[in-house]
């Protein structure tokens, strides 16, 4: 009885390393979370380069078109609880693909838009909600399910697929536009989501690491005894959560922390294009700075993703968010300054070093407060605050220039 034991669990053991092919399964998950990213934040951060050709076409206002931003990041933050309830609840696999069916299909509907409300439903309501069933929110909240050790590395590789979105898609949009008009890159990019990445999501996601046969990082049963495991419950409301929560001085500094990472980051992101227009740029320009800043995001996503992990979330976090202040600052000088090509270049290279660091090390500083304790929901309430920052900066910024003509 001993040998058949013995021997059924050595096979199943065999099983599970032919199945993963000696690969931790924890490093697919933060693939597809790359993927994801890329494609996602890209369909958010091109409302910069549609917005340009939109404004000239409809002549509608800066601060009006900007709503339909606002509109979707307030969505995105109200929705964002509800979603990371749902992700504990239903999981991953059940529920993530369909923000990017959202997200693809209202990309795609963008190439009928003809009125304002359009681009509001479109962009605002279907791009919203599907950023909070897929995005910053669930896929920082599976990681911690795969990694204890590499926490801060994992999420600053997941999280630098921004980057690359920038680097990649946001050149790529802006010479479609160039070439075959705005509405069929909106169709191009669509159609990319429902056609790519929705079908590589639901071959490959999985919840835990268990449904692979495998422990968290990827160690031994002996190892993994030592290491705390999630223990969420998974029939908590979000209004129970939140009361559990309230009182904590930690959830209220991250809380502030979002406020002030969305306020930065969407403000500057959806005005980007449009301000290197004014400023005498070309289009394609402006979409190089945009790539360049991504892909040096994806720099300042791993490299400080690694300092938090060895150095310290607070300090690297602190020097994230000085780099990202100094950065804008450095492109509010460029119109001003008969140098503005260099300072452009400075700004994406400071900024996106910054930026990338803010995101990761926030994802790590929440992980480490509060994974295992109905993890993806007290995101989803913390990005509450990220939402609101993108809620007010975008259409502040855009009613500002239309009002004074400058974002200064």
């Amino acid at each position: 009885m001993d040998k058949s034991g013995g021997s059924t669990q050595a096979s199943g053991h065999s099983a599970r390393r032919g199945r993963t092919g000696g690969l931790y399964y924890g490093w697919v998950i933060v693939g597809v979370s790359f993927t994801t990213m890329a494609f996602h934040m890209a369909a958010t951060f091109s409302f910069s380069l549609f917005q340009v050709p939109l404004i000239q076409e409809f002549g509608w206002s800066r601060g009006a078109l900007g709503g339909a931003f606002a509109l979707s990041m307030s969505l995105y933050a109200i929705c964002s609880p509800t979603a990371g309830s749902l992700l504990e609840r239903k999981g991953p696999r059940a529920m993530i693909p369909w923000g990017s069916a959202l997200i693809g299909a209202g990309l795609a509907l963008g190439f009928f838009i003809s009125s304002l409300w359009h681009a509001y439903i479109f962009i605002g309501v279907m791009i919203g909600i599907g950023l909070a069933l897929s995005g910053f929110v669930t896929h920082n909240a599976i990681l911690p399910r795969w990694f204890f050790r590499n926490r801060g590395l994992a999420a600053g590789i997941a999280i630098s697929g921004i980057g690359i979105g920038s680097f990649i898609l946001m050149p790529t949009i802006e010479r479609i536009i160039a070439v075959f008009g705005w509405r069929y890159a909106y169709l191009i990019f669509g159609g990319s989501i429902l056609l790519l990445l929705l079908p590589l999501k639901i071959l490959l996601l999985r919840n835990n690491p268990s449904d692979v046969g495998q422990n968290i990082d990827g160690v031994s049963d002996a190892e993994a005894a030592g290491i705390p495991k999630p223990t969420a419950s998974h029939s908590q409301k979000v209004g129970a959560v939140f009361w559990q929560v309230k009182g904590e001085r930690n959830f209220w500094a991250l809380m502030i922390l979002a406020f002030v990472i969305g306020l930065n980051n969407n403000s500057i992101w959806s005005q980007l294009q449009i301000f290197f227009v004014d400023a005498n740029f070309s289009t394609a320009f402006g979409a190089f700075v945009f790539g360049l800043t991504g892909a040096i995001r994806i720099l300042g996503s791993v490299v400080l993703g690694w300092a938090s992990d060895h150095i310290a979330r607070k300090k690297t976090q602190a020097i994230a968010l000085f780099l990202g202040g100094l950065g804008v600052l450095i492109l509010l000088s460029v119109p001003h300054m008969s140098y503005g090509v260099a300072l452009a270049f400075s700004f994406a290279a400071i900024y996106g070093f910054g930026v990338g660091g803010m995101s990761t090390c926030y994802a790590a500083m929440c992980a480490d407060a509060y994974a295992g304790r109905s993890f993806a929901v007290i995101m989803g309430l913390l990005e509450i605050a990220f939402g609101l920052g993108g809620f007010i900066g975008p259409p502040m910024a855009g009613f500002m220039f239309d009002f004074t003509g400058s974002y200064v």
